[in-house]
């Protein structure tokens, strides 16, 4: 496999494994909302909030959000299993749950007899997974189990057997060989993972020792990696293995940051830890509300006078979903592909903010998992601040980050004349396409990459509507998409195209399908 095939395999991976953490948004608000309104401290000070009513509905309201939390192994099994699969994607969805559960039986069961677990007396890296007491795999069991699926899947699915198991044919035939190949798969884990969660332990030791520098890795590397589609793999396994820390909180022993983060919500008396907020992204919530709008307003403000309300539109649009959910592609693309190099300036920013939230303990979550930067500072940052979150250093180091960010940018800008928006030797023109109008957008983004034939597959990730195509020679240039179809950016792969159109990417992948007549 060449380098262009294995970019491109690691590209599909990221977008898939991005499935289940976009489900994590709602659960974050529900949980930190009901974290927040039974928080002894609010009570006491809105002694309403404890009346019967409200004691009812924000439990429940914390206990319906962690309906994800507590299962995102399960759902991740599932989601990669259907993203991967080529056909029949429902079946291979059920066929990731079976195959989940039959690898976490097997493996239990197993382990049980031998002596291993001792289900009276569960240590770390034991736990019950829907009533099965088993090893616990992490969300790596689940991406086994799903990668495992989606390959049964797309090698038998058309499969025809001898009449006598004819009743297998097709489709039926996945989840049976799902049950059969999981159960090898419990057996052999039992065997291979004991020694991992030890290395993973020992990982885990070894970078939160590294601390402050640690810190900045962490921020840095994320953001350098951002526009390759690789840096869910820097921060996904700390979110949810023991690489993001193990604690034991209310009896529990909980590990993964997010999961970490979560339980210190959902139990009294218990106090954030700067070594897993880190891991949850403190450092986002400092240059997405702040540091990212210093940036916007240094473009508007070093853009050509007769176009600064165009661009002053386009800032705004981005800056919108930047600061309030953490969204922060539409805006970074904005300058990535002009000016690559004002995003490593970013990315060396990003880094900086993780040194300085890190140092002073600022113990506010900031991605989409937890409601976003807002709503993470609102609900668990100022209404948990008997949590040790120290939610008054965000505008303290705000206003300090806005400038930086506002200053170093204009300062770059003018010091290499980068081409940022507004200072093109083109005017930047009105968004040729309006945005209420995609029903004439899609037919001239199918056109730019070659027509209809020429589209293999249509997929979409939070930002980026992604399409494979036969031939990638035909596309249009990259200054096309921009200027005539109102695209942030494009980023050209092996096999297709990635077109950069913010958090509209998901509804014009479904347009588009609806109009080339595919699944």
């Amino acid at each position: 496999m060449d380098k262009k095939k294995i970019f491109s395999s690691f590209q599909k991976l990221g977008k898939v494994l991005m499935a289940p953490v976009l489900l994590l948004p709602i659960s974050g608000i529900l949980v930190g909302v009901g974290s927040a309104f039974t928080n002894a401290s609010l009570v006491e000070v809105a002694p309403f909030l404890g009346n019967s009513f409200f004691s009812l509905i924000f439990p429940l309201m914390k206990d319906a959000g962690n309906v994800v939390n507590n299962n995102i192994s399960i759902i991740f099994a599932i989601c990669i299993a259907y993203g991967y699969a080529k056909s029949e994607k429902a079946t291979a969805a059920l066929s990731g749950f079976l195959g989940y559960m039959t690898m976490n039986t097997i493996m239990g069961s197993f382990l049980i007899a031998r002596g291993v677990i001792d289900t009276s007396n569960l240590i770390t890296g034991q736990k019950a997974i829907l009533g099965v007491t088993t090893l616990d795999t992490g969300v790596f069991g689940g991406i086994i189990i799903g990668l495992i699926v989606s390959y049964l899947h797309n090698k038998y699915y058309k499969i025809q057997l001898p009449p006598v198991l004819g009743i297998f044919n097709g489709t039926r035939f996945i989840p049976a060989i799902t049950i059969i190949v999981s159960s090898f798969v419990g057996i052999g884990l039992s065997f291979i993972f004991p020694p991992i969660q030890n290395a993973l332990e020992l990982s885990s030791e070894f970078i939160n020792s590294t601390g402050v520098f640690g810190a900045f890795v962490y921020g840095f590397a994320e953001r350098m990696l951002l526009p390759f589609g690789l840096h869910h793999f820097i921060y996904l396994p700390f979110f949810f293995t023991s690489l993001g820390g193990v604690m034991e909180i209310g009896g529990q022993t909980v590990e993964g940051a997010v999961n970490i983060y979560n339980a210190i919500l959902n139990t009294p008396g218990a106090m954030f830890d700067i070594n897993i907020s880190r891991y949850v992204m403190n450092g986002k919530v400092l240059f997405a509300m702040f540091g990212l709008t210093g940036a916007a307003l240094a473009i508007y403000k070093t853009a050509k006078k007769e176009n600064r309300k165009k661009v002053a539109s386009l800032m705004i649009a981005a800056v919108i979903p930047c600061a309030l959910m953490g969204i922060t592609e539409p805006l970074e693309y904005s300058f990535l592909f002009v000016a690559p190099m004002l995003f490593g300036v970013h990315a060396l920013l990003s880094g900086i903010a993780y040194v300085l939230t890190y140092i002073v303990q600022f113990n506010v979550a900031g991605p989409s998992a937890f409601g976003g930067p807002l709503l993470s500072w609102i609900f668990n940052g100022i209404l948990n601040a008997d949590k040790g979150s120290n939610w008054y250093w965000l505008p303290i180091l705000g206003i300090v980050y806005f400038a930086v960010y506002y200053y170093v940018f204009k300062f770059v800008i003018i010091k290499f004349n980068l081409k940022t928006p507004g200072r093109e030797v083109v005017d930047v023109e009105e968004n040729a396409v309006s945005e209420s109008n995609t029903g004439d957008l899609i037919p001239r983004i199918v056109e730019a990459v070659g027509g209809k034939d020429n589209i293999l597959k249509v997929e979409a990730c939070f930002t980026r509507l992604r399409l494979t195509l036969k031939d990638t020679s035909v596309i249009e240039k990259d200054e096309y998409f921009k200027n005539e179809l109102s695209a942030n950016g494009i980023v050209k792969v092996a096999q297709g195209v990635q077109i950069i159109y913010g958090n509209k990417a998901s509804v014009y992948k479904t347009e588009m399908r609806e109009y080339l007549g595919i699944e």
